[in-house]
């Protein structure tokens, strides 16, 4: 019996160390946990599947666009009537064009400046119409340039024509065919053009005219006459002419073509055939656009 007491007796004196011992090995296992937890830095993002780029169809080539056929240039019309200023009811059918064309107004006649006033409000260009000595005996009116004039003389009397008639910005001759082939006189004519910036048009009433071998001798470029409409007032002739004027259009790229204000079919029939002028690509110009498209050109 007093084996048996001894024994619990031992139990109960060991039990402090039994649990001293259970606590050390807890500390233990969490220790070793501890050692062994590795946190992520940061949470982990569920991956995201990728998605397939699109395959790009090959898109087929435009077809190519047929190169711009370059615009066919115009048939230019330059069209002169003169003898304005013995009235204005001869004129005013003119005024009607709806094309571009210059007049030429006879200085020192009674309806002058009421005529280049009409023509300059009406949208046309105003020319001059100087007088010059024919080789006939006709007279060719007030303000003539005659050969016997001297330099002085030719210079006076066409610069006072010139300041007489409003809005003028060039000239060509009225009979003259024995002045335009004086080399002196056209010298002091063209001259005094080329002093006040205005342009001449020659308008060939003879074949020994000089204007052309002046202008060039003096670096000056003019116009001349290629066409008169109404040498026959005739309607038909007059058509025959413009056919004529065409012509040279198509050879050269314009023609300059003279009429006279006192022509009774000349306005009804240059309005009729505008429109067959411009449908087969002619255009009507003022004759100052002559010289403005020359300059552009550098020509």
């Amino acid at each position: 019996m007093a084996k048996r007491k001894n024994g619990k007796k031992s139990l109960k004196n060991n039990y402090p160390l039994i649990v001293a011992a259970l606590i050390l090995l807890a500390a233990l296992l969490i220790l070793a946990a501890v050692i062994n937890y590795h946190p992520s830095s940061k949470p982990e993002t569920p991956a995201i599947p990728e998605t397939p780029e699109p395959q790009v169809q090959p898109q087929p080539e435009p077809a190519s666009e047929p190169a711009p056929v370059p615009e066919k240039p115009k048939k230019r019309i330059y069209i002169i009537l003169d003898d304005g200023g013995h009235n204005t009811h001869q004129l005013k059918p003119f005024l009607q064009f709806p094309g571009k064309l210059s007049i030429a107004v006879i200085p020192r006649l009674k309806y002058s400046k009421e005529a280049a006033e009409l023509i300059y409000q009406s949208g046309k260009t105003v020319m001059l119409h100087q007088p010059m000595q024919p080789l006939g005996k006709a007279d060719p009116g007030a303000g003539a340039i005659y050969v016997t004039m001297s330099n002085e003389d030719i210079r006076r009397t066409l610069n006072e024509n010139l300041d007489s008639v409003p809005h003028v910005v060039g000239f060509n001759n009225h009979m003259g065919s024995a002045a335009t082939s004086d080399e002196r006189v056209m010298d002091v004519v063209l001259k005094i053009a080329e002093q006040r910036g205005l342009f001449f048009v020659d308008s060939f009433t003879h074949s020994g005219s000089v204007c052309a071998k002046i202008a060039k001798k003096n670096g000056m470029r003019i116009a001349k006459r290629d066409i008169f409409l109404d040498n026959d007032k005739s309607r038909e002739k007059i058509m025959e002419a413009f056919n004529a004027g065409k012509a040279i259009a198509d050879k050269n790229g314009y023609a300059v073509m003279i009429g006279h204000v006192w022509s009774d079919e000349l306005a009804s029939t240059m309005i009729e055939l505008y429109p067959e002028f411009i449908e087969e690509g002619y255009c009507f110009e003022s004759v100052a656009d002559f010289f403005k498209l020359e300059e552009d050109s550098g020509e």
